[in-house]
């Protein structure tokens, strides 16, 4: 790739990669970025804060849109052969358990939208990619780095670790989450703030829910402030449960601290008894809280020669179930970008006018889902409520102009 010189001298500071792109996050996001940039043969390095990509107990809706991505970047196969086929999700009334709304009819999916529909375990998309990454290159995620701050000098970037060890390359991409350390730095600004509502997340084995959770797997119960979301996971071996209530008061940080089967039945006594019984068929000590988090959408994803990827530009709560999607979306779209461009400056430019609009727009839309499906009652569905009404599952980010 080639680049036009800086007028600046490009001063080293610290160990040069030899790398285009440095990664801040090993998520979702980063680990796909990495794939797309590895696939353009763009050199690229994920440093993550973790001391090992362990598995994550936990579910994530992947849609045609993002799958049109996956496809693309060649793990899309493996994805769907995991997952297994997803059924028809039903948004159903907390209380009476009426159906307020259906989504789209799996058998249709992709027909109408190019690409399919599933419902992962995280560890499965992580290990999908990771194993992808590292057929191209073993040494492209590095372990054990947690970020602290960067300089800019002419055509070069360093970033600086709390290990004591400081990285040089041609660009950097923060890819570490809604409270990014790396947007603090960049834009400074308001850190992300509590939205005053906390999620609870557990695995349960198919084998010990309730009976009625089977003949109806994925389902979605709103209202009262309040949502509850259950669906299949690994052909139907697993049920990913994901509770959202009001919880005015909240001091931790984290997004897996433990919590009790009591505190989370506790919030949703006034739920159908077959979602009630599902919370506490819970196992012990697998079931993990946390408090929901934003940030405004940032104006400019770009400075110099740092730019932002996934929840770093654009926090999602989970209401949309797109915060994956969106953030696999970047990645491509971060990698044909600056191969497009030919060199790092335009490639950037072009892949934050490709994403903003969309990206920040389904950020400020999930806000509005969150109060539509919290605030329903028995009287009937919000009309063009459903991702696939909003136009989300018809964008293909392997073909849109960048």
């Amino acid at each position: 790739m080639s680049e036009p010189q800086s007028t600046h001298s490009a001063i080293s500071r610290g160990e040069d990669l030899g790398a285009t792109i440095m990664i801040v996050g090993g998520g979702i996001g980063g680990l796909t970025a990495a794939l797309a940039l590895q696939h353009f043969r763009i050199a690229v390095r994920v440093f993550e804060q973790s001391t090992e990509l362990r598995e994550i107990g936990a579910g994530v809706t992947v849609t045609p849109n993002a799958m049109h991505a996956l496809d693309f970047l060649g793990v899309g196969k493996r994805i769907a052969g995991d997952a297994g086929p997803v059924p028809q999700y039903q948004v159903c009334n907390y209380s009476t358990g009426k159906v307020l709304e259906y989504g789209p009819d799996p058998a249709t999916i992709e027909e109408n939208f190019g690409a399919g529909y599933y419902n992962l375990h995280r560890a499965d998309l992580q290990s999908a990619l990771l194993d992808a990454i590292n057929a191209n290159d073993p040494g492209c995620i590095v372990l054990d780095h947690r970020f602290e701050g960067l300089e800019q000098h002419g055509d070069r970037v360093t970033a600086r670790f709390a290990n004591g060890k400081s990285y040089t390359c041609a660009a950097l991409v923060g890819c570490d989450g809604g409270m990014s350390r790396v947007r603090s730095v960049v834009f400074g600004g308001k850190e992300a703030s509590y939205t005053g509502q906390a999620a609870f997340r557990a695995l349960v084995p198919m084998a010990d829910v309730p009976d009625a959770v089977p003949a109806n797997p994925y389902r979605i119960y709103v209202g009262r402030g309040q949502t509850l979301v259950h669906y299949p996971l690994r052909h139907n071996s697993l049920v990913n449960l994901l509770g959202v209530a009001l919880q005015p008061d909240w001091q931790a940080e984290g997004w897996a601290i433990p919590a009790t089967v009591e505190e989370f039945s506790g919030l949703f006594t006034d739920f159908v008894p077959q979602a009630r019984e599902l919370i506490r068929r819970v196992p012990p000590n697998r079931l993990f809280k946390w408090g929901l988090r934003d940030r405004e959408p940032l104006q400019t994803w770009t400075r110099g020669r740092v730019t932002m990827l996934g929840d770093a530009a654009h926090p999602f709560l989970p209401f949309l179930g797109q915060g994956a999607c969106i953030a696999i979306e970047d990645g491509l779209l971060l990698g044909r970008a600056i191969a497009a461009a030919g060199y790092v400056s335009e490639g950037f430019e072009r892949y934050e006018a490709a994403r903003k609009t969309r990206a920040n727009g389904i950020q400020l839309a999930t806000l509005e889902q969150g109060r539509q499906h919290q605030g329903a009652t028995a009287a009937g569905p919000n009309p063009g409520s459903t991702a696939a009404s909003r136009g989300l599952y018809s964008y293909n980010p392997a073909v849109v102009p960048v």
